[in-house]
């Protein structure tokens, strides 16, 4: 049978694993550092004070943070990393890497700038990419870069190192909840074959003995 163009491949996982990398525990540390720069409760007037160092938010960001009636009240669990990362860059006062915001830092680079800008250049070669697959030596370079920043925000943000194993975690997770299931089944099956067989094997030697 011919394989489907849109056929699951070990390169469509890679780019899958990297997505939910991305959503999931680099999102989350970046709120976490969010929090430990602007509690959630003076976020109203951190950002009023500076919101003239904000010119670049897209219409839904400032409708959110800024919003025309009352005020934000949340805690950082509605923002992705994009605002996140405009939140951090202007009104956080983190010094700018070598490279400057908004640039690829330099390799040797572990400034607190410079991992929010690996997480932000890392989250962009994903989302804008014209493919839906990344080969191995796209993912393991793209995790090289995602690992370097994470484990250089958590241990600013001495949380022993929760994030990373985040990450770790789901280097091994499976993407296909059913098909781990199945899997699972099967191997159970295999197992209850096996204890069969060995049922079987001592009740004909039990036979056997009694001739």
């Amino acid at each position: 049978m011919a394989t489907n163009t849109y056929s699951s491949t070990p390169e469509t996982t890679n780019s899958n694993r990297a997505s939910r990398i991305l959503l999931g525990p680099c999102t989350d540390q970046l709120r976490d550092l969010l929090r430990n720069r602007i509690s959630p409760a003076n976020f109203h007037h951190v950002v009023t004070s500076n919101r003239s160092n904000l010119p670049r938010l897209t219409q839904p960001q400032r409708d959110l943070i800024l919003p025309r009636s009352g005020r934000y009240s949340g805690d950082y669990s509605d923002m992705d990393i994009s605002l996140l990362y405009l939140l951090l860059r202007n009104i956080c006062n983190i010094q700018p890497h070598s490279n400057q915001w908004g640039n690829a830092p330099d390799i040797s680079d572990n400034s607190l700038s410079a991992s929010i800008d690996r997480i932000r250049e890392a989250r962009n070669k994903v989302v804008h990419s014209s493919s839906t697959t990344l080969t191995q030596t796209e993912f393991s370079d793209l995790l090289s870069e995602i690992k370097m920043a994470v484990v250089s925000i958590d241990s600013y943000l001495s949380n022993n190192k929760q994030y990373e194993y985040g990450m770790n975690f789901l280097l091994k997770e499976t993407m296909d909840p059913e098909l781990d299931a199945f899997t699972k089944q099967l191997k159970k099956q295999v197992d209850d074959d096996q204890l069969t067989k060995e049922k079987v094997a001592k009740l004909e030697e039990h036979v056997h003995g009694k001739k």
